[in-house]
């Protein structure tokens, strides 16, 4: 004979099932994708490449966003294969732009960023959270002068801030140091030309550690480059986005300066392969479920493999979405090697590797 799945749910997992909100949620999206009770939803209507494997995604917002700071990001939910996945992308436009944007570089195995490159399309509509992050600037309060330091994807942010600079006519001086692999890697290539040109406050410096090319920089982060761009390194403040390398190099040369930084670091930068000592019970409290992890991966990753989908956003310990309530049992943190004590707390799943027997309320 065959059983609904859901008797097994506890009595307030089975109540939602009939819950008036979800009833007119599901009705308010079959009338326009873009309606709801009250979730924050976008509509896709540009989409513009800034590289070879990047790309800007205009969106029109319902009425539920309630916006965001210049340098913040937001936790982005699509539906791929069926299950909904978040991840957190930085927004890239100014606050107040009439349609906000978010610029998504592909990354080798990345789900989502992959999906948003190669499969949405203009009129696909996106659900977002609140935006987040103090990686930001207040035009009014900024001092005179700034430098700006970015690798890569990390000048997502950076980019809103200085767009949003220039709509508030800053009275400083600002530079920005750059560095992408090779030319067509420059991410947000014209939007900076222009910027440069129609702001004399902003100088901008292109710097390709891959492949060199006629009327660029070339090589990393030096001595000779900083005493060069910035002679005044000391007077200013300074905001570094990018991967650990490059902060760990730039922040050689900022032991003086205030520092603002956001890290980008990628789930594939956080090992995640460990020896293990052999399969752990994880009893999941909320699904009635004991499954068997090797303890060679986070504990959200091995989850996954076993087509349990956990709530998840960044993959990299920073939004806290996927922090879930341990009963009992002790992880290790696989980003410090830290190990947890055996009682009640919170963990984060993609940072958190079983060491033994564990129950979560999952």
């Amino acid at each position: 004979m065959k059983v609904l799945p859901f008797i097994y749910n506890s009595p307030k997992e089975y109540w939602n099932y009939f819950q008036p909100t979800n009833w007119l949620e599901f009705v308010l999206g079959e009338i326009n994708p873009l309606y709801s009770v009250s979730t924050a939803k976008a509509k896709v209507v540009a989409i513009r490449s800034e590289s070879t494997d990047t790309k800007t995604i205009v969106l029109q917002t319902n009425r539920h966003w309630k916006g965001f700071r210049a340098g913040q990001h937001v936790p982005v939910t699509v539906e791929i294969a069926g299950r909904r996945v978040t991840r957190y992308y930085s927004l890239s436009s100014s606050p107040s732009a009439k349609n906000p944007t978010i610029t998504v570089k592909r990354q080798k195995g990345g789900l989502v960023s992959n999906f948003l490159n190669d499969r949405l399309q203009v009129g696909d509509v996106l659900e977002l959270g609140p935006a987040s992050g103090e990686f930001t600037a207040d035009p009014a309060a900024l001092p005179d002068k700034l430098l700006f330091i970015a690798g890569g994807s990390g000048i997502t942010p950076i980019h809103s801030i200085l767009e949003t600079l220039a709509e508030s006519n800053y009275k400083g001086q600002a530079k920005l140091l750059y560095f992408s692999r090779f030319k067509e890697d420059i991410i947000f290539f014209q939007s900076f030309a222009e910027l440069e040109a129609n702001n004399p406050w902003l100088e901008i410096k292109h710097v390709l550690t891959d492949v060199p090319a006629p009327g660029y920089d070339s090589g990393f982060l030096t001595t000779e480059l900083m005493d060069k761009f910035v002679p005044d390194l000391k007077e200013r403040l300074v905001y570094l986005c990018g991967p650990a390398p490059l902060q760990t190099s730039a922040k050689e040369f900022l032991k003086d300066n205030h520092v603002i930084s956001e890290l980008f670091l990628l789930p594939n930068q956080i090992q995640t392969n460990y020896q293990s000592n052999g399969p752990v019970e994880v009893v999941l409290l909320q699904s009635h479920k004991t499954v068997l992890l090797k303890g060679e991966k986070s504990i959200l990753e091995e989850l996954e493999d076993q087509g349990i989908y956990p709530p998840s956003g960044c993959r990299m310990g920073i939004c806290h979405t996927c922090t879930c309530r341990k009963t009992s049992g002790s992880v290790t943190n696989i980003k410090d090697e830290t190990m947890s004590d055996s009682g009640e707390g919170n963990i984060q799943l993609c940072l958190s590797r079983v060491d033994e027997k564990l129950e979560l309320d999952l």
